[in-house]
């Protein structure tokens, strides 16, 4: 039987839901750092990085459907596709 991760907490959410709104990648970076514990190498990726990271959440999100547009604009604009999963 495999388990499943438990499901974020609705404060969680809330945070990280407003981080992507307010477009800030380096928001999003400390916020990854405090809530994920990500280790250093990720945390020390380039701004690109944390840019297509937070246009690829965001358009993954229903909550943020208005920010779709703009961020699958921005993907396309640099080659990138919305899916999590790869480029």
């Amino acid at each position: 039987m495999k388990m499943q991760p438990a499901a974020p907490s609705p404060e969680y959410e809330n945070e990280l839901r407003t981080v992507l709104a307010q477009r800030d990648w380096a928001a999003l970076r400390e916020f990854t750092r405090t809530h994920n514990l990500i280790p250093d190498d990720v945390y020390g990726q380039p701004q690109h990085f944390w840019e297509v990271l937070l246009h690829k959440l965001t358009c993954n999100r229903i909550d943020l459907l208005g920010l779709h547009d703009d961020s699958r604009a921005w993907l396309k604009e640099h080659g990138y596709t919305t899916d999590l999963g790869g480029e």
